[in-house]
């Protein structure tokens, strides 16, 4: 099978490798623009994540796919020197779709389950098809890949749990409270560990959200991403407000309007010396800062926290923690810090690795259906069983003609048939054999499958294989 990888990940190397190799904003694009008008590949595809970057090619005639990708590589990225060639790692053939469809299963993710891939594998098979690098080959084998990512999904429970803390508290916040649609949450930090734990609650259902940080500036560019516009700050329906910190149009968390219109995200940014003018107004708070002294304390908060009549969620996820343990002591206060959460990972990370055995068995099963597929498109083989396919109607209608003959016209009724059926396949015949030694391989795959399909070719080779019954019932 012609078909290759040639790719670094954090299996190989370290982020700071992988960095100096990866093919991140335009740079991938560009790539598959040179190797378009180029011949060292017939078909090309880039798969660039924060853990990998993978080139997926079926190369053309016999120069150095290696060299020419990693020389492409240190152009794109101004490196100089030649790219260390043995933190790369290349799969051919049966091994390049194994390795494929593992990382469409999530099974070679640095987080096992993770779903992202499947969507970062679907961009990528997009590019390809936007620059004309991918053609039959590609386009059957990433088709075939996300029905293995699908498959995965929905069959196993790999992708079940949360595996980041971030993620977990979310999990617990939804626990917790029955309806998070409902609720408003306070943000304390603005770093990726908060930003990570904003989309898992929103993806949860929660529509409000106030983030508080020490810069202010950086508080309102995480909200302006959470909320999906920018914030104008000569406008006054989006400047904030006390009490009523999350108000909208005249509606917000503290002045008892209901959850934003039209399902949007209301994300408000306040600086956070105003912390105890907002924590009596939400349901959860989620802290990650990089303070050295807690940034939640009791002597500040309590009598606050105190006179509210509902139950606050409180999760910890910074080192040094950033909430005042005596917080957690009070009636209506439910604090998790950072070892709940680890429990709750690390059991969730075991449930994933229970289920790795039932996704490796689907990505094994697609594996031999792909190289079963591919290999039914084989030149040779199909002009075997087109030989056939002629043979087994010639006989049919012998059979369904010949009394009508004398025993001597018989014999020329089986020689004119046969004679008749060579001319029929001459040309057809000779085509397929030109494009064993001409074409390039999506042109040749192309050619063949249409015309297994035109004759049935598969269903005649699954029934000489006893998969069916009655050979000539079609016929």
């Amino acid at each position: 099978m012609k078909l290759s990888i040639i790719g670094i990940s954090h299996r190989t190397a370290p982020v700071e490798v992988r960095e100096t190799c990866a093919l991140t904003g335009d740079l991938a694009g560009r790539f598959l623009r040179a190797a378009h008008l180029e011949n060292v590949f017939e078909e090309a595809m880039v798969l660039d994540t924060c853990n990998r970057t993978e080139l997926y090619f079926v190369p053309s005639g016999n120069a150095d796919c290696m060299d020419n990708f990693l020389g492409h590589v240190a152009d794109l990225k101004n490196v100089s020197g030649e790219i260390d060639r043995s933190v790369f790692y290349r799969y051919d053939g049966q091994a390049a779709v194994d390795h494929l469809f593992g990382v469409a299963a999530a099974l070679d993710s640095q987080i096992v389950g993770e779903h992202q891939i499947l969507g970062q594998l679907k961009e990528a098979y997009r590019l390809a098809s936007e620059e004309r690098t991918a053609r039959f080959l590609l386009n059957r084998l990433m088709h075939r890949a996300f029905r293995v990512g699908k498959r995965t999904q929905s069959e196993t429970q790999l992708g079940r749990g949360s595996v980041s803390v971030a993620s977990a508290a979310a999990d617990l916040a939804a626990q917790i409270f029955s309806d998070m649609g409902d609720r408003a949450v306070l943000l304390v930090g603005a770093g990726q560990t908060i930003e990570a734990a904003a989309k898992s609650l929103i993806s949860a259902g929660v529509k409000r959200v106030v983030v508080a940080n020490r810069t202010l500036s950086r508080a309102e560019e995480l909200t302006r991403e959470l909320s999906g516009r920018e914030i104008d700050d000569t406008d006054d329906s989006q400047q904030v407000r006390c009490p009523g910190v999350l108000r909208h149009s005249g509606g917000g968390v503290g002045d008892g309007s209901e959850t934003p219109p039209d399902d949007r995200v209301d994300a408000r940014a306040i600086e956070l010396d105003r912390i105890g003018e907002v924590i009596g107004q939400v349901d959860m708070v989620i802290c990650s800062t990089g303070s050295s002294d807690p940034v939640l304390t009791y002597d500040a908060l309590g009598d606050i926290i105190s006179r509210r009549n509902k139950l606050l969620y409180i999760v910890d996820i910074a080192v040094p923690r950033d909430v005042d343990p005596k917080l957690g002591d009070m009636p209506n206060v439910f604090l998790h810090n950072l070892n709940d959460l680890d429990t709750v990972v690390a059991r969730n990370i075991d449930r994933r690795c229970q289920e790795i055995p039932r996704a490796r068995a689907i990505v094994e099963f697609e594996v031999d259906e792909f190289v079963k597929w591919y290999d039914s498109l084989q030149v040779a083989s199909t002009i075997k069983l087109l030989n056939q396919r002629f043979e087994l109607l010639r006989q049919a209608e012998i059979k369904r003609y010949g009394g009508k003959f004398s025993d001597a016209d018989r014999e020329q009724l089986g020689r004119f048939t046969q004679s008749l059926c060579k001319k029929i396949l001459h040309r057809p015949i000779a085509f397929l054999r030109t494009l064993s030694q001409e074409a390039s391989v999506s042109d040749q795959l192309l050619a063949v499958e249409t015309i297994c399909r035109m004759y049935e070719l598969d269903e005649l080779e699954a029934r000489q294989n006893g998969q069916a019954d009655d050979l000539e019932k079609d016929e």
